[in-house]
C-alpha cells in the first residue's frame, strides 16, 4: 500500500511494505535536498536566520538519545572527529565528504557542487547510531536532490 500525503511545500510518502512494517518517509528538505526518515521515527526542527538544524529521533522512545542531526543551509561547519578518516565520493548527483573518528564519531558534509544554491547538508550521528548503525547509515545514503525551487517548511513529523 502507498499512500502521498502532500502539504504544502513539503512531501511526505509513507509505503508499507508486504511484511506490514512500515517503510521510510521521504522529507523534502530546504534549501533543496530529501532524505529518508526511518520508520517510526520523528524530526525535531530549530530555525535560525538562515538555516534549519534537526535531529532525528525514534518515536517510541522519547526520551532515546537521538539517531543522527542535521544542518541545512549556506555556511556548514569544518567536520570535526577526533583522529578522523576522511573519504570524499559522489552518489545521487551530489557530492560527500565524511570524517570518521576512532571514537565512533561520524560526521558528513553534502553538497551539489553544481547548483550551489542548494546550500549544503551536514549530518552528525548522535548516541543513538552506535545501537542502529544500520539506520544511521541509510539516512545518510538517503540524501537526493530535491526539486528546486524548495521552501522552509512547517509540517515535517515532528516529534512530540
Amino acid at each position: 500500500m502507498i499512500g502521498l500525503n502532500r502539504l504544502g511545500n513539503a512531501a511526505l510518502i509513507a509505503v508499507t511494505l508486504a511484511g506490514g512494517a512500515p517503510a521510510p518517509t521521504t522529507l523534502i528538505l530546504w534549501p533543496g535536498y530529501t532524505i529518508e526518515l526511518p520508520a517510526n521515527h520523528c524530526v525535531s526542527l530549530s530555525r535560525g536566520p538562515d538555516f534549519d538544524t534537526l535531529s532525528f529521533r525514534d518515536r517510541s522512545a522519547p526520551k532515546a538519545p537521538p539517531l543522527a542531526g542535521l544542518y541545512a543551509g549556506h555556511n556548514p561547519e569544518e567536520l570535526e572527529c577526533a583522529e578522523p578518516t576522511s573519504r570524499e565520493w559522489d552518489a545521487n548527483g551530489l557530492h560527500f565528504k565524511s570524517v570518521r573518528g576512532s571514537d565512533g564519531c561520524a560526521e558528513f558534509q553534502i553538497e551539489d557542487s553544481k547548483q550551489p544554491e542548494r546550500g549544503f547538508l551536514h549530518v552528525w550521528f548522535g548516541p543513538g547510531a552506535k545501537d542502529h548503525p544500520q539506520l544511521a547509515e541509510g539516512l545518510v545514503a538517503s540524501v537526493k536532490p530535491a526539486k528546486l525551487p524548495v521552501y522552509r517548511s512547517d509540517d515535517l513529523p515532528f516529534c512530540k
